[in-house]
């Protein structure tokens, strides 16, 4: 960890809680340290990763894949700050520590910045700009895998750098956004820089008693580039499919409170949703657009004081699944086996017992059922049942 990861971090701990900044912002820390074990009857993929830092799918069941596997896990623990300064201006900075690419790290875990935006709000206006949720698909489930989620299983869009404009009448509110139209984690510029085009988003949202109920899209064009393919004419990376890629999603998003009952869901559809970095599974590739559904459910029950039990169940599922890539020829990092992924469901359950109203004992048991497309018309099915259980504590 270098130093000016450990500085911010130590800030974000130390020196922000229940204090001032010179320039006059009140600070308030929060997070959660989440530390379990989990074990898997077979391996599963967090992400584009063999592991079980945060499972989101079974994956192709040859081989070693077969094992089982067992390993403890702290990573998904969460940190962040908000600082504000008068009614109108806020900001927020949140990190979590998990980073994929690692099985099982111990002290070897690096800071993730989740959320770094700053919000100027007036009468019934607000203004984010910066890294923060997607306006497009605000709602999330219930679940032990805080950061796997519903994602690749029902539940679309996750963290963006974006400019949103949000505003209230009444019952109402009316958003908007322009965004960055995915990551890119790499040392050198890719498709989303060369590109040049922003994703464009909106969201109707009515507010509920204990809950809401909307609609939002979004929107990019995608351009596929091969940065090894030049000419003397035109030394920039050249477009090979000679075409733009329409990428959208629309969806349908619930979430409520009943009693002693949560619900939370979401239904949509789209075209190279994962182009927009939606966490999904359709994808662009060799000049074809790739079209796919999925929805969740998830809910929460009290059962007696102290005792919830929750669970839900999700599925994505490409709808042309002819059209998309296949194993046998994704061989560059721009093609990670989880977007060979034709179709994919979770069920889950769990318990918690809240030892305190901060400190819970959680368990999850969760089925991902998933198909990897291996060639053009052979389609690996694959199951892995996965335990976990450990404790939160909340602040």
């Amino acid at each position: 960890m270098n130093k000016k990861i450990l500085t911010t971090v130590t800030l974000l701990s130390t020196g922000l809680a229940n204090a001032a900044t010179l320039q006059g912002f009140d600070a308030t820390v929060y997070g959660f340290i989440k530390a379990s074990a989990i074990y898997s009857t077979e391996a599963v993929g967090s992400f584009n990763n063999t592991n079980m830092s945060a499972p989101t799918h079974a994956l192709v069941d040859t081989g070693a894949n077969r094992e089982s596997r067992l390993s403890f896990q702290t990573a998904q623990s969460r940190i962040g700050a908000i600082l504000k300064k008068g009614e109108n201006l806020s900001g927020k900075i949140e990190l979590d520590f998990v980073d994929f690419a690692k099985s099982s790290p111990t002290t070897q875990m690096n800071p993730r910045v989740r959320i770094a935006a700053v919000t100027y709000s007036w009468g019934n206006n607000k203004v984010i700009v910066g890294q923060d949720w997607d306006l497009f698909s605000p709602v999330t489930g219930y679940t032990f895998d805080i950061v796997g989620m519903y994602f690749k299983a029902g539940n679309s869009g996750f963290m963006r750098q974006q400019a949103q404009y949000l505003k209230t009448i009444g019952d109402w509110e009316l958003g908007g956004a322009v965004g960055l139209s995915a990551a890119n984690p790499s040392v050198s510029d890719v498709d989303t820089e060369y590109g040049k085009a922003p994703t464009y988003a909106l969201r109707l949202t009515r507010k509920l008693e204990a809950g809401r109920v909307g609609l939002s899209g979004i929107y990019g064009r995608i351009d596929l580039y091969n940065p090894n393919a030049t000419s003397s004419s035109n030394p920039s990376p050249l477009n090979p499919n000679g075409r733009h890629h329409e990428s959208y999603g629309a969806n349908f998003f619930f979430e409520k409170n009943i009693g002693l009952l949560g619900l939370k869901a979401e239904a949509y559809y789209g075209q190279n949703m994962d182009n927009l970095g939606t966490l999904t599974l359709s994808r662009a590739v060799n000049g074809v657009d790739v079209k796919e559904y999925g929805g969740f459910l998830s809910a929460q029950y009290q059962v007696i004081e102290k005792n919830f039990v929750f669970g839900g169940v999700g599925i994505s599922k490409i709808d042309n699944p002819a059209d998309m890539q296949n194993a046998e020829v994704a061989t560059t990092p721009a093609t990670p086996p989880s977007n060979l992924l034709s179709s994919n469901s979770v069920l889950r359950i769990g318990w918690e017992y809240r030892v305190t109203e901060d400190f819970s004992w959680i368990s999850e048991l969760s089925r991902f059922a998933t198909d990897t497309k291996v060639t053009d018309n052979n389609y690996n099915y694959a199951a892995a049942d996965v335990i976990e259980t450990g404790v939160q504590l909340r602040f």
